[in-house]
C-alpha cells in the first residue's frame, strides 16, 4: 500500500504534463505543451493530443492554402515528405491528412461530460477572486472542505458512492475510490483525469504555487480537487481503468502534417533571410540620415506594428521593438490600487516593489475628491443592481430613465463612451501627480537595465526625445480584459514599466555611468514614457520630464502620432499599390513580420513570443 507523501508524489509527477495557467486578472499566453518540453516536438504533439484532446497542427485545409499561396514551397516539401519515408505527391498527402481528420463531433454528453459540470460549477464559485456580488460560503476549509458540505446540497450528484460519504481527506478519498484498481495503474489513472479539464488544472497548480492572499485565505490544492473529481466518477460508475488503445506514437497523419509544417517554416525562414539581406544591404548603400527627430521603443507586439510603420512614414522617426515591461522586473503598486501586480512575465520573479509616490499635493488632492466621489456613485449603483432585492424596485423607480440610459449603451455606445471618458478625463491620473519609486534599487541594477535595453536595441545614437512606449487596451463587459493588456506585464498595462525605465534613464549617475560604458547619450536627450491604446491606436506621451527647451518637439511628436493613427484605422490601405505604403525605413529591433512584405508566420514547433 502507498504512502500518503507516495500518492502525492505521483500526483504532482502526473501534474506536470498540464501547463500552468495563470488567474484572469493576469491571463496571459501559456504554452500548452510546457509540461512534455522535454520531449522532441513531434512525439511531444502526438501525447498531448491524445491526453489532453486538440489537434497539434493546422488543419490540411490550412496547408493546402499555404500550399496554393507559395507559402510552402514544394521542393522542400518534397524533400521533407521523402525524409519522412513518404514519396506521394503532396495533394495525396493533404488527401491521406484530410481522411485522417474525419471525426464524428456529434457523440452524446457521457457520464463523464456530466461529472465535468458539476466540477467546473464549483471550481468557479470556490475560486473566484472578488469578481462575484455573492461569494460561495466557507471558503476559508479549502475547496475539499467545501466540496464535503455542498455535495449532498447539488442535485446534479448522485448520492451513491463514496461522495455519499466523503472521508475527511483527500488522501483518504482517492485510496478507497481507487481501491480496485491496481497501484501500478493509479499514475495513469491521475494523469488521465488531472488532463480532462486542463484549464482548470493549470490554475490550480499556479495557485497552488503562488503565495498570495487569496491562496492562503482559500487554499486549494491538485491532490483535493482529484479527489472530488474521483468521488464524482465513482458516483457515476465511470471505469477509471487506463485506455490500452491510447495512441504510443506519432500517426500517419502526424508524420505527414509534420513535415509539411517543416516545410512551411524552411520556407518562411528562407523568405526571411533573403529580405534581411536584401533590407541590410539597401541601408548600408544609403545615405546616412542624421538625427531622427525622435526615437520611441514599443512592445514586441503585433498590434503596434502597423503604427509604427505609419509613424515612420509621417516623419524622420525611428521605432524600436522591446519587451513591453522594458527588463525592470517589478512588483507594481498603484497610487490608490488595493492590490500590487507583478508587472513582469509571470515565468519572472518580481525583484523590485515599485509604488507611487506623490509629488503634486495640489494635483493629487483633486484626484482624491473627484476619485472618491466616482467611487462611491459607482459603488452605489452596482450594489442596487447586483442586490436581489432592490435590483426590480431600482429598474421600476427610475423608469423611462433607466430604459432610456440602456438603448444609449445598446444603439450609440460610442457616444455614451465618450461620455464617460469626459468624466474620467477630470480625474488626474497617477502619472499626473506621482513618480516611481525607484530608490530601491541600487545604482549597479539601474544602470544594467539601461544598458541591457541599449545594447540589445544596438544603440549608438540618440534623439532630442526617445520614448518608451508601453501599451494597453481598453474593453466593457470582458472578464478577460486582462488578456486583451500587456502580456510582459503579466497582462497588465504597459505605462508604468515605461515610466520606471525612462526615470532611471534621465537620472544624471546613470547617465554618467552610461558614458563610462560607450553610450554617449548626449546632454539635449530626453527619455519620456508613453502608453499605446491597442484599442484604438491613441498614443498618450507623459510630459512630466519634458522641458520648455523640447516643446516644440514633444508638440510635433504628438501631432504626428495623432496622424499614424488616423492612417492606421482599417481600410487606410484600400486600393494602394504596395509602393505607395508606408515604408519601414527606421524600424529596428526585434519585430514581427509585416503582413504586406513577408510571409504569414506559421504554427511554430520552436514557440513564438506573445
Amino acid at each position: 500500500m502507498s504512502t500518503e507523501q507516495d500518492i502525492h508524489d505521483s500526483i504532482d509527477d502526473a501534474a506536470e504534463t498540464v501547463g500552468s495557467v495563470w488567474p484572469i486578472h493576469s491571463f496571459v499566453t501559456a504554452n500548452p505543451l510546457s509540461g512534455f518540453e522535454d520531449q522532441p516536438f513531434t512525439e511531444a504533439v502526438a501525447q498531448a493530443s491524445e491526453l489532453l484532446g486538440g489537434r497539434g497542427y493546422p488543419s490540411p485545409e490550412t496547408f493546402r492554402q499555404a500550399l496554393e499561396r507559395g507559402q510552402i514551397d514544394r521542393d522542400v516539401l518534397e524533400a521533407e515528405l521523402a525524409d519522412a519515408g513518404y514519396e506521394a505527391d503532396p495533394e495525396t498527402a493533404l488527401s491521406r491528412m484530410e481522411t485522417a481528420a474525419e471525426t464524428d463531433t456529434d457523440e452524446p454528453e457521457t457520464a463523464v461530460d456530466r461529472v465535468d459540470h458539476v466540477l467546473t460549477k464549483w471550481l468557479s464559485a470556490f475560486l473566484d477572486e472578488g469578481r462575484a456580488h455573492w461569494a460561495l460560503p466557507d471558503r476559508d476549509l479549502g475547496f475539499y472542505g467545501v466540496f464535503r458540505n455542498v455535495a449532498t446540497y447539488d442535485g446534479q450528484i448522485p448520492d451513491r458512492g463514496v461522495v455519499a460519504d466523503l472521508p475527511a481527506t483527500p488522501t483518504e478519498t482517492i485510496e478507497t475510490v481507487l481501491e480496485d484498481y491496481p497501484e501500478e495503474q493509479w499514475s495513469a489513472i491521475f494523469e488521465t483525469q488531472l488532463a480532462a479539464l486542463p484549464g482548470w488544472t493549470g490554475f490550480i497548480k499556479q495557485r497552488a504555487a503562488d503565495e498570495s492572499e487569496w491562496q492562503s485565505r482559500y487554499p486549494i490544492t491538485v491532490a483535493g480537487y482529484l479527489a472530488a473529481r474521483l468521488a464524482l466518477l465513482d458516483a457515476v460508475d465511470a471505469d477509471l481503468a487506463p485506455d490500452d488503445t491510447a495512441t504510443d506514437g506519432p500517426t500517419a497523419a502526424d508524420e505527414l502534417a509534420a513535415a509539411f509544417l517543416s516545410a512551411w517554416e524552411g520556407t518562411y525562414r528562407e523568405d526571411l533571410v533573403d529580405a534581411v539581406s536584401a533590407e541590410s544591404e539597401t541601408r548600408a548603400e544609403a545615405e546616412p540620415s542624421g538625427r531622427p527627430d525622435a526615437q520611441l521603443v514599443f512592445c514586441i507586439d503585433t498590434r503596434s506594428e502597423v503604427l509604427r510603420r505609419h509613424l515612420e512614414d509621417t516623419g524622420d522617426y525611428e521605432t524600436h521593438g522591446y519587451a513591453g515591461f522594458f527588463g525592470v522586473p517589478m512588483e507594481y503598486g498603484g497610487y490608490d490600487a488595493e492590490v500590487s501586480v507583478e508587472a513582469c512575465p509571470p515565468i519572472l520573479d518580481a525583484h523590485h516593489t515599485i509604488t507611487e509616490e506623490p509629488t503634486d499635493p495640489e494635483t493629487r488632492a483633486d484626484h482624491d475628491h473627484l476619485a472618491g466621489i466616482r467611487e462611491a456613485a459607482a459603488e452605489i449603483v452596482e450594489t442596487i443592481e447586483a442586490n436581489a432585492a432592490t435590483a426590480y424596485g431600482f429598474v421600476e423607480s427610475a423608469g423611462s430613465g433607466y430604459g432610456l440610459a440602456l438603448a444609449s449603451r445598446t444603439l450609440v455606445p460610442g457616444r455614451v463612451h465618450d461620455v464617460f471618458d469626459s468624466v474620467d478625463e477630470t480625474i488626474p491620473d497617477d502619472h499626473d501627480f506621482c513618480s516611481p519609486s525607484v530608490d530601491t534599487l541600487t545604482l549597479e541594477e539601474k544602470v544594467g537595465y539601461a544598458e541591457t535595453a541599449f545594447d540589445l536595441m544596438g544603440w549608438d545614437h540618440f534623439a532630442r526625445l526617445v520614448v518608451f512606449t508601453g501599451h494597453a487596451s481598453e474593453t466593457a463587459n470582458n472578464p478577460f480584459d486582462s488578456s486583451l493588456d500587456c502580456g510582459a506585464c503579466a497582462g497588465n498595462p504597459g505605462g508604468p514599466s515605461a515610466r520606471v525605465l525612462a526615470k532611471i534613464c534621465n537620472a544624471d549617475a546613470v547617465r554618467a555611468e552610461l558614458r563610462e560604458r560607450g553610450f554617449d547619450v548626449p546632454e539635449d536627450t530626453v527619455f519620456l514614457a508613453g502608453e499605446h491604446n491597442t484599442t484604438t491606436d491613441e498614443v498618450e506621451v507623459y510630459d512630466g520630464a519634458v522641458p520648455e527647451s523640447h516643446a516644440d518637439d514633444l508638440a510635433a511628436l504628438r501631432a504626428d502620432l495623432e496622424t499614424a493613427r488616423k492612417g492606421r484605422l482599417p481600410n487606410a490601405w484600400a486600393g494602394a499599390t504596395p509602393s505607395a505604403r508606408p515604408s519601414a525605413r527606421r524600424q529596428t529591433g526585434p519585430r514581427p513580420a509585416p503582413s504586406g512584405g513577408w510571409p504569414a508566420t506559421p504554427a511554430s514547433s520552436s514557440g513564438r513570443e506573445s
